[in-house]
């Protein structure tokens, strides 16, 4: 039976014609995006690899495959290394978040460098439902259970694209077949260390054995409702907001009959906004938010913390922050 074609999910902002960042790893799911995307007309791909330096020789091996496959195809390779277990260590934090940082901090660098903003990334529908069960055993609320958008807007400015985000594992080793594709294995993919492997390895499988059916189309699915929900909103909040009266020239935040009559889904969204957007706070949590929220309340406190140092004070009709 003949390989059914793939379909990506490819902005129409996205120019074949334009230079684009494509994260790879040399894993089948970035080598398959590589080939879709140069099938679906994209001739001036930028390869960046970023070599973790955490599996010896099959990391500097994952790089010569990648400067390869760059100059098979004759386009652009950018490869670079860096000690994410020190790095790690460093800023005590997992080895899971430091090669994540290291490789947006990559990112970064290499779109300042060629001045391209848009990065593909290989991430598939397995990968979307492992982020939503993930998200949702920390007591995500509705973004976190819509997981990862095909297209993200960082702060840094970088646009992250996923144009597979929709496409089974299934469907991308039966492309690699068909095209006789060759690509690295990761062998830590395997290790059940890592909780994502977990997920993959044990709990999915379990789920579909629990349930007696593939539950990767209904977590999915959940993703799409809940990113659905969350934007509707997300730009409730946004037009209160920018309703004139809410905000004042002091950037401090009048309290209305208005403010008060708010759903808390959206009054919690227009705290987030305002911290976030308009004062500019770094390192905002649900806890803070929720503290603001209580601050409306007759007995509420007139001032709360805030990180780094920072206060949320109460007065005549007002919040500001300090």
């Amino acid at each position: 039976m003949p390989q059914a074609p793939i379909a990506l999910a490819i902005p129409s902002a996205c120019e074949p014609t334009e230079p684009v960042l494509l994260a790879i790893s040399g894993g089948r799911d970035s080598v398959a995006l590589l080939h879709l995307m140069r099938e679906a007309g994209f001739t001036n791909l930028i390869l960046c690899h970023l070599n973790h330096g955490l599996r010896g020789m099959e990391s500097t091996g994952d790089a010569a495959f990648v400067r390869r496959l760059a100059k098979k195809h004759e386009l652009k390779c950018e490869i670079e290394e860096v000690d994410v277990a020190a790095l790690a260590e460093k800023r005590r934090i997992s080895t899971e978040t430091a090669a994540r940082e290291a490789r947006h901090a990559f990112l970064l660098r290499m779109a300042e460098k060629h001045d391209v903003w848009v990065v593909l990334v290989a991430h598939h529908a397995e990968d979307q439902a492992e982020t939503i069960l993930a998200n949702l055993c920390r007591g995500t609320g509705l973004a976190g259970l819509a997981g990862m958008h095909a297209v993200q807007r960082l702060d840094s400015g970088l646009h992250l694209v996923r144009p597979m985000l929709q496409v089974r594992r299934s469907e991308i080793d039966a492309y690699l077949r068909s095209k006789r594709l060759k690509f690295r294995e990761d062998s830590s993919n395997q290790s059940l260390k890592h909780r994502r492997n977990r997920l993959r390895h044990e709990a999915l499988p379990l789920l579909n054995d629990i349930f007696a059916r593939d539950v990767v189309p209904q977590v999915v699915r959940l993703g799409s409702l809940a990113e659905q929900d969350d934007d509707c909103l997300q730009r409730q909040a946004f037009a209160f907001l920018t309703a004139p009266l809410a905000v004042n020239e002091d950037r401090s935040l009048s309290i209305t009959k208005e403010l008060l009559a708010l759903h808390p889904a959206v009054l919690s969204r227009v705290f987030a906004l305002w911290f976030r957007e308009v004062m500019e706070l770094p390192g905002i949590e649900n806890d803070d938010i929720e503290a603001a929220m209580s601050m409306l309340a007759p007995d509420g406190a007139a001032k709360i913390n805030l990180p780094h140092d920072k206060h949320l004070r109460r007065k005549a009709k007002k919040l500001w922050v300090e």
